[in-house]
């Protein structure tokens, strides 16, 4: 994937939970129903099928797989006797999860039911750092009516076995992982298989402007430097746009057009219900299609980004993507519970930047304060992404970096050899001296991160 786009491109949010979202269907780790990948993790419990009288009348009433699928785009298939409707999956903690239910019968793939605490707003279980190698779910009660999953472990238990310190670190996970949801869509493009036993991946991504006023914020440079950050510094989510990624699938058409599940209006535009756009393939077997602009903006209406069905059609393939929910944290306009870094500039004699300082804020309720506590901690690491942490068989081929930062020039070229710099999210310091970036050269910064339910974030700082 050419990522000078996302240099360019606004960031927003769609699949899964960083401040972008991204759904994945990855085929390298689950091979069959009767084998599962082996990782460090497991999840098991029994589930238990409430079927809707539509499925009952369709013939459909047992759940035929159990898949887990993490923010990172690894789905692991699950040991699962529909006997009894015991299950078991080993999966690679550091991510979160998302665990779909579903029947897979006359060629084609219902999702039953995809786990869900409600009570703390889960769509996912967050194994970003659990205490322990093991969740037992306990009874799963799949209701295909509501297409939802529910534990039998009690709240206290799920707080403590994910290590989230309390009850407010595990809500505000549960206010950004809405996301996760549209991760269960397996076989979108609806050939009967799913997606990652045909060696196909997707990446549905949604990107967050945090610039404020489009881009105009100025100023926060020379606030960065003699010791100081850019303490001002707030961000100001001013529009989205989407994206779609896939590899191992070629393109049939040069065309696509993604159509929205309610009319969405841009900066200074009409309402629109679908846009089209180029596809444009790389080596034959991948492609990626995106736009930044609905009218030549980005899109502002409605303030969250719509939840529902999203198809795209590219020649006489139609790519569909369902459950997408975002978080009411990440829109337009938004000024509450956004993380974000702010930054110093260390520069040696000759002018070069030699160290970038940083620091994690939180902006509530228009002020902003510094990350410090256990709670803020925990805050930090389940929703930030950290695509360091990725698990050797994860390719990162569609996966936006997570947390960088970018030095840009005037014209939006990369001041250093790498893509990117990579933060950390328990660090506060980077050393970026063999780089040769010149301060005079410095135009702009660009932060960006992915929210581990996949909304890309980011933030212009000029």
């Amino acid at each position: 994937m050419n990522h000078n786009k996302y240099l360019s491109a606004v960031v927003i949010v769609l699949i899964g939970m960083a401040l972008s979202i991204f759904i994945y269907a990855c085929g390298q780790t689950s091979r069959s129903n009767e084998s599962t990948s082996t990782g460090n993790y497991t999840i098991q419990g029994k589930a238990s099928l409430l079927a809707s009288a539509a499925l009952r009348a369709a013939g459909i009433s047992t759940v035929t797989h159990i898949v887990a699928i993490g923010s990172n785009g690894e789905p692991f298939l699950a040991d699962f006797d529909s006997s009894t409707g015991n299950f078991t999956v080993r999966v690679n903690k550091g991510v979160p999860y998302t665990l779909g239910f579903y029947n897979k019968s006359g060629g084609k793939i219902t999702l039953l039911g995809y786990l869900k605490q409600a009570e703390l707003n889960w769509h996912s279980l967050p194994l970003v750092n659990p205490t322990g190698e093991e969740t037992d779910l306990g009874t799963v009660e799949v209701n295909s009516t509501s297409v939802e999953a529910t534990s039998s472990v009690n709240v206290t238990s799920l707080i403590s076995q994910m290590n989230l310190v309390n009850e407010t670190a595990a809500k505000y996970y549960g206010d950004l992982d809405e996301t996760m949801a549209v991760y269960t869509s397996l076989d979108v493009d609806d050939d009967g298989e799913f997606d990652f036993l045909t060696n196909k991946r997707y990446l549905f991504s949604t990107y967050f402007s945090m610039s404020g006023n489009f881009g105009s914020a100025t100023g926060e440079i020379a606030s960065m430097l003699n010791g100081h950050y850019n303490e001002n510094y707030k961000p100001c989510p001013n529009g989205y746009s989407l994206s779609l990624s896939a590899v191992g699938d070629p393109v049939s058409g040069a065309l696509a057009t993604f159509y929205f599940p309610q009319a969405v209006n841009a900066h200074g535009g009409s309402p629109v219900t679908n846009v089209a756009v180029s596809a444009e393939s790389n080596s034959g077997a991948s492609f990626w299609s995106y736009f930044s602009k609905v009218n030549n903006n980005l899109i502002v209406s409605p303030e969250v980004v719509p939840a529902g069905t999203y198809t795209v059609g590219i020649g006489a393939k139609t790519y569909t993507f369902k459950n997408y929910m975002a978080p009411n944290l990440i829109k337009v306009n938004a000024n509450n519970g956004i993380i974000f870094p702010i930054f110093n500039l260390v520069t040696n004699e000759a002018g070069y930047i030699t160290t970038i300082n940083y620091k994690w804020m939180i902006l509530e309720n228009g002020s902003s304060r510094q990350l410090t506590s256990a709670e803020d901690l925990a805050k930090l690491k389940t929703t930030v992404e950290d695509t360091t942490k990725y698990t050797p068989a994860m390719s990162a081929t569609l996966v936006h970096p997570s947390p960088w930062i970018s030095l840009l020039n005037s014209s939006g070229s990369s001041l250093t050899s790498d893509f990117s710099v990579m933060l950390d999210r328990e660090g506060s310091t980077v050393d970026i001296s063999s780089q040769n970036v010149k301060l005079a050269d410095l135009h702009h910064i660009q932060a960006s991160y992915n929210l581990t339910s996949r909304v890309v974030c980011k933030f212009d700082m000029f």
